[in-house]
This record gives C-alpha cells, structure tokens and sequence, in this order.
C-alpha cells in the first residue's frame, strides 16, 4: 500500500517524494523495521520511540511518522496534530484491510469477568460450529492456535494483525477482552464490533486513570465502537453500570432482558435459571463460584444476540471446564480445598472469599498481596474486606516490580483492625507463604491463594522471574500430604 492512501484524509502533510512510497510493513518497534516499513514514533510511559529514528532509517525504513521534527531527512513526515497513537488505529486499519468487517466481533469490558465470560462465549460459540478467536488476558486465540499475550488488549497494529490472521486461518467470530488502557489510548478506536459487552466496574487501575468517573468513561468509549445494529449489553447485578439507551440487560432485575433467578452454588457446581422472552431457561455447570453465575449470564445473553437458540446455549455450557487460574481447584486428595484464583482487585478479593466463606465446612485461609508501581489506594481496602471475611489471612507479595515489598505490605495491613493480629501473618516470600497457608490448613477448611491466577511469573524490580500458585500450591501439598 502506497504511504498517500495510508494517510489520506489525515492532517499529516506528505513531501512529495514520499507520496507514492510502497509501503510493506507498518511498525512501532523500530526493532523490527525492515526494508520499506513505516515507523511510527510513539511516546511511551517509560521510552519515546523518537529516540529510535536513526536506528529505523537505518534499518531501511521507506518512511517515518513523527510528532515532531527530529531532523531534515526528507524521510521522515510529521504528524500536526502530536498524538500518532489515534493516527496508528487508523492506519493500522488500513493496512489491514479492516478485518472486523469479515468478523462477527463481540468486546467484552469490565472490571472484573472479562475473562471468564469471554471464555464462556467462546466454547458456547464453538460448540454451534462457530470458529472463534480471542484475545484476552490468559492468551490468544487465532485460528485454533494459542498465543501467549503480553497484556489484555494489544495495541492498534498487533490487534488488527491479528484480527487479519483470525479471518485468514477460518475463524468466523473474534472475541476480544478491552481494558480500559486500550480504549484510553486509542488501540481500537477504529475497530468495529457487532456486539459491546459491559460486565461491572469497580476499583481498578487508579494510577492510570485519575478518577473513578475518568476509568468509567474510559469503559463506555466501547460502545461507540459498535457496527451499524450493534447490540449494547450490560450488566445490572453490580452498582455502577451505566444506563444506555436501547440496551439489553442482564442480572437480577425484575425488567432485565435476561433475568437471573434461582441461583444455586456449591463446591464445584454453579445453577441458575436465565429468564427471557417469556421462557426461563435452566443453566448448570460443573465449576466452583456462584460469581461465575453472571459471567454465565453475560455469556448466554451474547450467544443469544447472536442468533443461538437459548436451550441450545445452556446445553454448551454444561460440560464447559473453567477458566485457567479462575477459582481453580489444586487437588491432590487432601481433605480441605485450595483454590487459586486472579482475584486482585477490592471487589473480586471480596467476592472470592465470601464464595469461600460459603463452601467451607470450617475456616476461610487468604494468601495475597498487591501489585508494585500499582494504584496504592486499593490496598488498605483488600486488608480490610480480608481482615473482615477471612479466618487467617497471609499478606505477602504479588508483582512488587520496583517498589519496596515491605511498603506495599504496610499500605495493606493498614486497613487491618488492631483486633485481628493474631490471626493474621505476613511473610514477603510468596513461596514461603503458600506454604505456610497449606501447612495450617485443616479438614473442611478453604485456602484462597489470590492475586495472579494464571500467571506463571512474579516481577520481582524489573526482572520476570518463572513462578505459579499452582505450581507452589502442588508442591507444598506434596510436602504435608507424605
């Protein structure tokens, strides 16, 4: 594609000799710029992608988009507006033809469930014959293949790359998990969705956003994303959700589009009834949590916008198998469960564990910690709403990346009550920790090991260093249960 129709209609002005330049590659990494590649420079948090020029020229760049002047090579075309980052959607989409277009797309935004439900769409559409992609936080996947993800929501030209591969290698549907980062910083604001899900919102990311209304706007920039008829699902159960217009609804509400009732959990079975259209349709699955109830829910109301027969829907789900690192049992024949779960935020900590409180036939045991270089506002609060529902709660550490274990730990047992000290331990080695939760663990108890679900690393300063609850979790069983 020649550089002009990359960037027409834009306010980018083109030096002649850069207008009929064939372009073969767009790229944002001068890394991995190659001959006739466009670099477009992009201001990181941590780097400026226009201290890289020279090493993209000199690579064989055909060209370079930059938000400033850098030097006189007549290479290089600067964008007049300063932000490449809305520009780069653009062109992304451009280069890639729009794949979307050749997609149902459903986006799935939330603070917490996004995963799960997404998870959940996905078998239920596969199930109907319906090749489907992903993208979303435990992974990728595209065409049946996985793919390791760096984050939730990749960025403008990985997600439209990708989208083009899904419609290439036969996927028919691409579900795609959007954070709030990615529609903040226009990774998919030329993206198109046939349907834009909204699961609940809840304290998250404030060191990124400055403001609870600020994260929440960020939320609703999806369903402006929508295709011509798209369809606009929200979720009521929880406090927050927004009101729009023409919405269907899901949750416990006497006039939401699917109604829950009926709702029934216990160890490792979860029941519902989803009510719409005047038919009220039994839903039952074999995984522990009744939260995954309205993650259900969501994905029901999806599958159905999306022409599925209801029955047929909750039929799929019924042998549906769970969500790596979402309440995910570790079971070598002990007499007490262990759970492992991604549960990081105020809302999704309290509601593992009164789910926990539930199912256990004697004690709640917590081991969690809170990101570093994180919003520190939340901590406290994940101490109290511990302190308050668990019998003995572990504080250690989770991702500290570059700030000091120790701080984050008192930050969170700040919210602790002078009462609980005696039932609660802290210990900064993650490993240490698990171990120590299993080793007081009695018959009938429920330890909930939360904070980083699937992930198989902890970012100890800048370093990813190899580590898994389950892993941990396995291990230290194998030790009491000799």
């Amino acid at each position: 594609m020649i550089l002009s129709d990359l960037l027409r209609n834009t306010s980018v002005p083109l030096p002649g000799n850069l207008a009929t330049v064939e372009i073969t590659s767009v790229e944002e990494d001068s890394r991995n710029v190659i001959a006739g590649s466009l670099f477009v420079a992009l201001r990181g948090f941590k780097t400026d992608g226009h201290i890289h020029i020279k090493q993209a020229l000199d690579s064989g760049a055909a060209a370079v988009l930059a938000e400033r002047q850098i030097s006189d090579d007549n290479r290089i075309c600067v964008n007049p507006d300063h932000d490449n980052r809305g520009i780069l959607s653009l062109i992304a989409a451009r280069f890639y033809n729009y794949p979307w277009e050749e997609l149902v797309t459903v986006g799935i935004t939330g603070t917490n469930g996004k995963t799960s439900t997404a998870r959940m769409l996905h078998w239920v559409l596969e199930k109907h014959g319906m090749q489907s992609g992903i993208m979303g936080t435990i992974g990728h996947l595209v065409g049946g293949e996985e793919a390791q993800a760096k984050m939730t929501t990749p960025g403008a030209l990985v997600t439209a790359g990708m989208m083009r591969e899904m419609v290439r290698k036969g996927d028919r549907c691409c579900i795609m998990e959007v954070s709030s980062h990615a529609l903040s910083l226009s990774r998919v604001d030329d993206v198109r969705f046939d349907a834009a899900l909204f699961t609940n919102i809840t304290q998250d990311h404030l060191d990124f956003h400055q403001s609870m209304e600020e994260y929440f706007n960020s939320k609703m920039h999806l369903f402006d994303l929508l295709k011509n008829n798209g369809t606009s699902i929200v979720g009521t159960y929880s406090d927050g959700f927004p009101s729009i217009d023409g919405a269907v609804t899901f949750g416990l509400r006497e006039n939401d589009t699917y109604r829950v009732s009926t709702v029934f959990g216990e160890l490792g079975r979860i029941s519902f009834q989803l009510q719409t259209d005047g038919i009220s349709v039994p839903v039952e699955m074999s995984i522990p949590g009744k939260f995954n109830i309205f993650n259900a829910a969501g994905a029901m109301a999806a599958a159905i916008e999306l022409g599925i027969d209801p029955i047929s829907a909750s039929a799929s789900l019924k042998d549906f198998p769970g969500v790596p690192g979402r309440f995910q049992s570790v079971n070598l024949g002990q007499d007490f469960l262990v759970a492992v779960d991604y549960a990081h935020t105020p809302d999704a900590l309290e509601r593992i564990l009164r789910q926990a409180s539930e199912l256990t036939a004697n004690r709640v045991i917590t081991v969690f910690g809170a990101g570093g270089d994180r919003d520190s506002s939340k901590r406290p609060i994940m101490g109290q709403i511990a302190d308050s529902i668990a019998d003995i709660v572990i504080i250690t550490s989770d991702n500290p990346r570059t700030e000091d274990p120790d701080s984050i730990i008192s930050d969170i047992t700040a919210g602790l009550s002078s009462e609980s000290q005696s039932r609660v331990i802290v210990e900064p080695d993650r490993r240490a920790a698990i171990r120590s939760a299993i080793s007081v663990a009695q018959t009938g108890d429920v330890v909930i090991i939360a904070g980083k679900g699937h992930e198989d690393y902890q970012i100890l300063g800048k370093k990813r260093i190899h580590f898994d609850d389950r892993e941990e979790a396995a291990a230290a069983l194998e030790e009491v249960l000799e």
